[in-house]
Order: structure tokens, then C-alpha cells, then sequence
């Protein structure tokens, strides 16, 4: 079976280019469709969501996060400045290296990440109601699929470390 999937994974096909760039499109579609789907205004942007979502598992060093955010330093800095001003970030110093200054989420940070979590989820299900119950169904099973696929991966991948 390895040994097929090596090969499957090597000979990439057109058609998994195909979907691989249709999902990568479709992603952040959703993402804006489900931000005006009630013509409400959500609960934070969605970059301060960005943010804090690349810091959810860890602080951060600034460079670090700009660049996983694809933000300038300076546009990176004035979004941390205004997250910790909302007491949803905070700097730490590095124990390492004391020049250079770490982000944190706060458990206040956690909590308003849940709460727009869920907000998004409550927007996305506005916009897939409008599927037919059975294409949600394969929808579910194929995203279900691709999660245990990709958690397969990150697993290989740490064991070849």
C-alpha cells in the first residue's frame, strides 16, 4: 500500500492539480461569502482572525507571524499593538534571546477566537443549506477523508524526522 501511494503521490495527475486548485480557491471564497452571508457585522476582522488563529498553538516571534500572516512587520505591528490593546495578545521577551519579543493569545484571545470560530460556523451553514442534503453528505465524507489524509501526512512527516 506504501508503496502504491509513493507512486500515486509522485506522478501527481492533472485532475488532482484541477481539484487541488479548486479547493484552494473555493477556501477563502466561503471565508468572504460567510462573512456577509447575514449582512451583519461579525465579531472581529478577519486578519486580527488570522492572527490570532497562527497563535492559537504557540507565541510567536513578530518576523515569524508577519510572514505566516503575509503582512508587513509594520502592518503586523500596528494589528498586535490594537489585539493587545483589547487585551487579546500580549508581548513576552524571549528567554533566549532578549531582544527579541514574542506574541502570545490570552485566554481572553482563546475565548473571542471560539466565539468567532463559531460565528463563521453558523455563516458557513447558512451558505451550505442550499446544497441538497446528499451532496452535504458526500461533501462531509470527502472533507472527513482529506482531514485523515492530511492527518496521515503530518504524521509520516514527523516520523521521518
Amino acid at each position: 500500500m506504501t508503496n502504491a501511494l509513493t507512486e500515486r503521490s509522485s506522478a501527481t495527475r492533472s485532475d488532482d492539480l484541477e481539484l487541488a486548485g479548486l479547493l484552494l480557491a473555493t477556501l477563502p471564497r466561503l471565508g468572504k461569502m460567510a462573512m456577509h452571508a447575514s449582512g451583519e457585522q461579525g465579531p472581529m476582522s478577519a486578519n486580527r482572525a488570522g492572527v490570532m488563529w497562527q497563535l492559537r498553538d504557540r507565541a510567536m516571534r513578530s518576523g515569524d507571524l508577519a510572514q505566516r500572516c503575509v503582512m508587513t512587520a509594520p502592518a503586523l505591528t500596528e494589528l498586535v499593538d490594537s489585539l493587545t490593546r483589547d487585551g487579546f495578545t500580549r508581548r513576552l521577551e524571549d528567554s533566549h534571546d532578549r531582544r527579541v519579543v514574542l506574541v502570545e493569545l490570552t485566554a481572553r484571545g482563546r475565548r473571542e477566537l471560539d466565539r468567532y470560530r463559531d460565528y463563521m460556523k453558523h455563516r458557513v451553514a447558512q451558505v451550505l443549506v442550499r446544497l441538497p442534503a446528499e451532496k452535504r453528505t458526500r461533501l462531509r465524507a470527502a472533507l472527513t477523508d482529506l482531514q485523515d489524509a492530511i492527518e496521515a501526512m503530518t504524521k509520516e512527516t514527523a516520523n521521518a524526522r
